[in-house]
């Protein structure tokens, strides 16, 4: 367009027509020098654009950065903070059950001196043995043995009044506490009965005593499960006592149906029922429909619709619950609403079975393909 007006202006006008090229070769020197301004203008957007996109990524980043940071930290904290308060709750419960540990050695400091006539009682051992002679041997849903007063009464009050302080039993969710015994910490009072109760009682007198009634079950159910054993060997046997713990239970409580660990052959219970404790919340046994043996040495929980109660065993003070941990099943339990509120229920619960060295000699009777029944947990659950 420029160019036809140049030559319209040479046809008309000479001088117009120098002029006229003059200012259109000015304009189209400002023309250039315009283009290459927006050349450059463009590539200074360009560069800032750039630089705007790396400055963007790099905030971005920056705060991807910072927010992982602080994420990090946050769990960082949450995690210190419940250890922290674990730790604190770990404190606050020791130093609970040391201020009732001390609080209970002043209640006993008189008690504690008449021990001494309790343990060196030389008619406990002819009681327990009479006591546990009495009852009939009952065999349904198992070999089952009811002894009642099996302890001489002195004992049986002293082992009460004994009793671990109950905070100490707060370390572990309701109704799963228990306490081994002997007490690594507990009143001196406590310490010394039921040191004596596991050490003296439970293992010189309780143990042969049972041994002498079970002697024949017992003796049949090892050559059923091991019917390669000699009766050589099964009269080379070691049945010490074992995993003696007193549990601590309270409304709500229930286990199932089930067959302790197969390794404790016979199970004992002493039913630590204090005045005015009900005596329902004791111990239910059942027939099983289609009952075998566990696949396993732990515990053999059994479904309850296979289950049929033939015996209950009432929770009565002083009575000693035994049983070979053969056939059937046993259970127990405490409703919500039992009362009164604050109702606490105690036993005292012990086993006795082969030791280690008796262990291996039977399971090696066994073929390789039978082991696996009697291998796993041979511990207490």
């Amino acid at each position: 367009m420029l160019r036809q007006l140049a030559t319209t202006w040479r046809l008309v006008r000479p001088r117009a027509a120098a002029e006229a090229r003059h200012a259109l070769s000015s304009v189209q020197g400002d023309q250039q020098r315009l283009g290459g301004e927006v050349d450059e203008l463009r590539q200074s957007l360009k560069q800032l654009r750039a630089s705007h996109k790396a400055l963007v990524d790099d905030e971005r980043t920056g705060f991807a950065s910072l927010r992982q940071q602080l994420e990090a930290m946050t769990t960082d904290a949450a995690s210190q903070l419940r250890m922290l308060r674990d730790q604190a709750l770990r404190v606050e419960r020791r130093e609970a059950q040391l201020r009732a540990i001390m609080r209970r050695d002043i209640e006993l400091e008189a008690a504690y001196d008449r021990l001494s006539e309790i343990i060196a009682d030389g008619w406990t051992a002819g009681h327990v043995q009479a006591a546990i002679a009495r009852p009939t041997l009952c065999c349904k849903p198992c070999p089952l043995l009811v002894v009642d007063d099996v302890l001489p009464q002195r004992l049986y009050d002293a082992l009460i009044t004994g009793l671990p302080p109950v905070e100490q039993y707060n370390h572990v969710p309701l109704n799963r506490g228990h306490l081994l015994v002997p007490f690594t910490l507990a009143p001196a009072y406590s310490r010394r009965i039921w040191h004596y109760m596991a050490r003296d009682v439970v293992s010189g007198m309780i143990r042969p005593a049972v041994l002498a009634r079970f002697h024949d079950v017992l003796q049949e159910f090892v050559a059923a499960s091991f019917p390669d054993a000699s009766p050589e060997l099964r009269d080379s046997l070691e049945f010490p006592t074992s995993d003696g713990r007193i549990l601590h239970r309270t409304r709500g409580y229930r286990i199932p149906p089930h067959r302790d660990p197969r390794w404790g052959f016979i199970t004992c219970i002493l039913y630590l029922a204090r005045d005015g404790d009900d005596e329902r919340w004791g111990t239910q046994f059942y027939d099983v429909d289609d009952d075998r043996p566990a696949e396993g040495a732990q515990p053999l929980w059994i479904d309850e619709q296979r289950c049929r109660q033939v015996v209950d065993v009432t929770f009565r003070p002083n009575r000693l619950l035994v049983f070979l941990n053969s056939t059937g099943a046993h259970a127990a339990s405490i409703p919500e609403d039992a009362m009164p509120v604050n109702l606490e229920r105690y036993i005292y619960q012990f086993r006795i079975g082969p030791n280690a060295p008796s262990i291996a000699k039977l399971v090696e009777t066994l073929p390789e393909s039978g082991r696996g029944a009697w291998r796993g947990k041979v511990s207490d659950y």
